[in-house]
């Protein structure tokens, strides 16, 4: 099987240009729920509209609904899946687990396709979702080629990868960045973009580099087709339903251009995709395991482009392009005293026959002979077909009005166009909260009534969480000592701390005390086998690979609703995504019985980079220097080194809600996280001592000194 060839489509003129460019499929976005906000996304009745253009083609149509779903959306986005049931889509393309399962209840036929903000990289991550019933995985881009090699030879479910177009310096799905400076969510497709302004680089609280140290060039990977191929990716897609209509033309035509003649891509092509969108070039550099400098943008983000299209593409991308043709064969038979037909077929295996209404005479004068007719028969410019063989059987000495052929002709075109045009109307099961939660099976809008009246709500004793477990995640071995000291319930620690052997009599003291040690499994899965019994994880891969252990799933699942929280029900805990303010966590939490924790306080991580800034800049020096970033406003983000070398990027402020310990009190909560990254020992102490007194003492503590410390989303949330 060939690859297909999937391409952007943001809009009507997007969509018509990627269908007569020579897309196998393109993938677009309704009016809610997904993941480009911005673009000119389309309504049911329009998705209905081009699902029949795009299979008069023979393209497939796939629809993007791969946002995080608040619990208070559930019953508009059961109604809104089971409207695009009846549009003859193809496939949706998800991010959400919960929403998964919604889909699949609903629309037990639709094929499922796992969106790259699932940020999977490994085959457990594929195989945990072929086990959910999805058919296609669209890999992280942040995988190289022999990552990515050994991930499709062995799944069973489609392998996607994007080939061209913007890539993101955090790994998709993982960037909090947007969200937590500025409340637009990349999760829930209202990405600012803040990685495209300009930094500075510090190093031991100096200047190191400055320029735009978050801004990679986009992706391109017009020279490694035959290699997709042979490794067996299945789908190549093209990032942009931000684009304009000429660019769409312009990067599909080459792709097509190159998938069906292969050979090496020529200058002028080049320049063409170049011209088209680029940043200051173009990238393999995550493909071929070349990272640093060269995949960054240097000193422009934007566009280095002079969005200049070739004639071709331009005249693709008309609204009135008709310039994709389907190949037919036609058999017409015109016999004396006999109605003219005529048979035109597909290689699809359609085919429709036609009979005119007029007999075939005895020409008087000028007879019709098998040429002319023919001629007549072949005139279909306006539709979209053209003829590859024809075979044409005509008495001698006939004559049939040109009308008549004309009209038998055009009926004949416009049955086949119905019939390659029908929809495929998917089986629609009415939607059943109660298959797919537990407890509670109201769906009622208690999130939508206003954050300060939370404040408000009167507390029961019975609703206070004196059970609350107040757990500890560390980054290093002093950390780690002070949450032993400080009796942390459970400490969540790095594998690489926990293999150090100047940690067993610590880890033997912690188990004498009764205090949980959970190895904390890389965020990036990376095949590390955790030696503890208890493990945080932070991906369904992870997960999978171990299943026998007991888990706590990390706030990167992004679980925005109880049915995302229930697919975890094997979990003993699952940490909330840090995204939601307290009503949607209370919301959660009253419709679901599977333990739950949320972070109180920490400096949360924004970005988990591959692509290392410290080491892009040329200023990599181990662990033995102290790296942040600066941005335009003096805020001080820190970088700190984790897991295979990837860097993470923490927010320039720490959490802190120990003084709003009643707040936190109302929430049906199993533990509270406290995350340690920057804290000496003298502070963990201090912090954890803060929340125990806070929290289970019900002592009233002060706020921290004023612009040191952040709210979080605790009272604000995201759209």
């Amino acid at each position: 099987m060939s690859m297909e060839l999937l391409a952007p489509a943001g809009g009507e003129d997007a969509l018509r240009a990627a269908v007569q460019s020579g897309a196998d499929a393109v993938y677009l976005g309704g009016e809610r729920f997904g993941a480009r906000a911005g673009a000119a996304n389309f309504t049911i009745a329009d998705m209905e509209k081009y699902a029949r253009y795009c299979h008069l083609y023979g393209v497939d149509v796939h629809a993007a609904v791969n946002t995080l779903i608040k619990e208070k959306e559930i019953p508009d986005f059961a109604e809104y899946i089971e409207q695009l049931g009846g549009t003859g889509v193809d496939a949706v393309i998800v991010q959400d687990i919960g929403a998964a399962r919604i889909i699949k209840s609903i629309l037990p036929d639709m094929p499922l396709h796992a969106s790259t903000q699932m940020t999977v990289t490994s085959l457990d991550g594929v195989k945990y979702l072929e086990d959910m019933g999805f058919s296609r995985v669209v890999l992280a881009r942040e995988l190289s080629k022999k990552e990515i090699e050994y991930i499709a030879q062995r799944a069973k479910a489609e392998i996607e990868v994007f080939v061209h177009g913007a890539i993101c310096m955090c790994y998709s799905g993982q960037c909090l960045m947007s969200s937590i400076l500025g409340g637009r969510s990349g999760n829930r497709g209202r990405c600012a973009q803040p990685c495209r302004l300009m930094y500075e680089l510090l190093e031991n609280g100096g200047r190191a580099a400055k320029g735009y140290l978050l801004s990679p060039k986009d992706m391109s990977l017009i020279a490694h087709l035959n290699e997709l191929e042979s490794i067996g990716v299945r789908s190549l897609k093209i990032e942009g339903r931000l684009k304009r209509a000429e660019y769409v033309s312009a990067v599909v035509g080459i792709y097509r251009k190159y998938l069906d003649c292969g050979g090496s891509v020529s200058e002028e092509d080049m320049r063409e995709l170049t011209d088209a969108f680029s940043r200051s070039g173009f990238t393999d550099g995550y493909f071929t395991a070349r990272l640093g400098a060269e995949m960054m943008s240097g000193s422009l983000p934007g566009n280095s482009g002079e969005n200049k299209f070739g004639e071709e593409a331009k005249r693709r991308a008309a609204p009135d392009a008709n310039i994709r043709k389907i190949p037919i064969t036609m058999t017409a038979s015109a016999k004396l005293h006999k109605p003219l037909g005529l048979t035109i077929s597909d290689r699809d295996g359609n085919s429709v026959s036609v009979t005119g209404t007029l007999n075939a005479e005895k020409a008087l004068k000028t007879p019709l002979d098998r040429e002319r007719l023919k001629e007549q028969l072949l005139k279909l410019g306006s539709t979209p077909f053209k003829c590859v063989r024809a075979e044409i059987e005509a008495d001698d000495g006939i004559t049939v009005p040109i009308r008549e052929i004309n009209a038998v002709r055009r009926e004949t075109a416009e049955r086949l166009t119905e019939l390659r045009s029908r929809a495929d109307v998917k089986r629609i099961n009415k939607f059943s909260r109660e298959k797919l939660t537990h407890g509670d099976t109201k769906l009622n809008n208690v999130g939508d009534t206003k954050l300060n009246n939370f404040r408000d709500t009167k507390m029961s004793a019975s609703d206070a969480c004196g059970d609350t477990k107040i757990s500890v995640e560390v980054f290093d071995t002093r950390q780690l000592e002070a949450a032993l000291l400080h009796n942390a319930d459970r400490i969540y620690v790095p594998t690489r701390i926990l293999k150090m052997s100047s940690v067993r009599d610590i880890l033997k003291s912690a188990s004498e005390r009764g205090i949980e040690i959970a190895a904390k499994m890389p965020d990036i899965p990376d095949g590390t086998k955790p030696p503890t019994d208890s493990v945080l994880v932070s991906s369904p891969a992870a997960a999978r690979a171990c299943s026998e252990k007991k888990l706590y799933g990390d706030f990167r699942l992004n679980v925005f609703n109880s049915v995302t929280l229930n697919s975890f029900s094997q979990f003993d805990s699952v940490t909330l995504s840090p995204e939601l303010n307290l009503r949607e966590a209370e919301d959660i939490l009253s419709r679901s019985d599977v333990k739950a924790e949320i972070i109180v306080y920490g400096r949360l991580p924004l970005m988990i980079m591959k692509n290392c800034p410290v080491k892009a800049a040329g200023k990599c020096v181990g662990q033995t220097a102290a790296h942040a970033l600066r941005d335009r406003k003096n805020e001080i983000f820190p970088i700190v080194c984790s897991d295979g070398c990837r860097a993470v990027l923490l927010n320039s402020k720490p959490i802190f809600m120990a003084d709003k310990a009643s707040d936190l009190k109302k929430l049906k909560i199993n533990s509270m996280r406290l995350i340690f990254t920057v804290e000496n020992f003298s502070q963990c102490g201090k912090i954890i001592d803060v929340y125990r007194r806070a929290l289970l003492d019900g002592e009233s503590v002060s706020p921290m000194e004023e612009n040191t410390y952040t709210r979080g989303h605790f009272y604000r949330g995201v759209l």
